[in-house]
């Protein structure tokens, strides 16, 4: 797995269109005889449907689909069409297709799926997900510490401050001091090997990191009791409206911190974790779990950091499952589904982004 990039992409510049030359004869076209064929495409043509087994009862069946739909249709603002004139199952077919295809002008990843219950009743349910992309969600704190410390950017720094304690108290982000998190461990393993293994490595270099561990603990506690008042949390808007940007660098510190706070508004209960667990494993999969790659960590430099990421990566390459961000929705009377899906997960992982792209591109 990779780290949050340090720099954004570039897109390559479109190149001209490519223009048939002065003098050149266009190949004269071939085709057979034969009467026009432009009312073939006007016609309209059933799915693709092939029965395997027995059909269940249409009634029934009709029943339960189309009073499903409507809930749907009610969530998501779907118009609801009249398919009573189509025979069945195509009747059935076609409203699912018409529906999925109105989910996927939704920016998530939703899918539309048709069920059966234990009780024979037909229903339909949605598998919201958000692809994480094999990244590690890293937030390196010693940044952040730094410029705490430049008097000129005491305001900056405290907006990001804010942005922090938001991501600790509210979302659940993980903090590498704390022993019940992932990355706890693995700095308390490179520890113990490199004053185990330290007569093998050359002063320079073990002085070199033995400094790195000093820091990545000492300091990341004077963060850790920056971050754990909630002092911070409360002033949030205020520090955002008393900000005046001066430069990009600030402008983007800004609008982080703007984003950060609308979550904070719009979700003030919702944690990044509360839709991780909704995935279906098996027993015996070795799966990488969300809480592994996001936390926040020391630095994204240095020694220490390239030796963490790769005793991360050994891990994660023994895994073959991922957790993601996952929410199962089914659409009946029973249940209360909402049109949100994981609108929550699909702006804070952006934002996990932009803040990592601050953080290790401070002027």
């Amino acid at each position: 797995m990779e780290t949050i990039p340090t720099n954004r992409l570039v897109c390559p510049k479109p190149k001209q269109l490519a223009r048939c030359g002065r003098g050149k004869k266009v190949p004269k076209q071939f085709r057979s005889i034969g009467a026009p064929t432009d009312g073939f495409l006007k016609q309209r043509f059933l799915p693709l449907f092939e029965q395997r087994g027995k059909l269940p009862n249409q009634s029934r069946t009709e029943k339960d689909f189309f009073k499903s739909l409507s809930i749907l249709s009610q969530t998501y603002g779907l118009e609801e069409r009249n398919l009573e004139s189509m025979p069945y199952p195509y009747n059935i077919l076609l409203a699912h297709d018409y529906a999925q295809k109105h989910l996927q002008k939704s920016a998530q990843n939703i899918e539309l799926s048709i069920m059966q219950d234990d009780n024979g009743m037909v229903k339909l349910t949605t598998k919201h997900s958000y692809r994480t992309g094999n990244t590690l969600y890293y937030i390196p704190v010693l940044p952040l510490y730094r410029l705490l410390q430049d008097k000129k950017q005491k305001q900056t720094a405290e907006l990001l401050l804010s942005v922090f304690a938001y991501l600790y108290h509210v979302a659940g982000i993980p903090y590498y001091r704390e022993n019940d998190s992932y990355l706890y461990y693995h700095y308390e393993c490179l520890e113990e090997w490199l004053f185990d293994d330290l007569e093998n490595i050359e002063m320079e270099q073990g002085n070199r990191e033995i400094l790195e561990f000093k820091k990545a603990f000492y300091y990341g506690d004077v963060m850790l009791r920056k971050m754990y008042n909630l002092h911070n949390l409360n002033f949030f808007r205020q520090r955002i409206e008393s900000y005046k940007p001066i430069c990009s660098f600030q402008k983007e510190c800004l609008a982080v911190a703007e984003k950060a706070l609308e979550l904070l508004i719009r979700y003030p209960n919702c944690n990044i974790f509360c839709n991780t667990g909704n995935g279906k494993f098996d027993y015996d999969d070795e799966i990488i779990r969300a809480e592994q790659y996001i936390s926040f960590i020391s630095d994204s430099d240095g020694i220490l950091h390239e030796n963490i990421i790769r005793m991360v990566n050994d891990e994660f390459n023994e895994c073959s499952e991922i957790e993601e961000p996952t929410l199962l929705q089914i659409y009946d009377a029973e249940n209360h589904p909402l049109d949100i899906g994981l609108d929550f997960e699909y702006r804070l992982f952006p934002l996990l982004n932009d803040l990592c792209y601050l953080l290790n591109n401070m002027p």
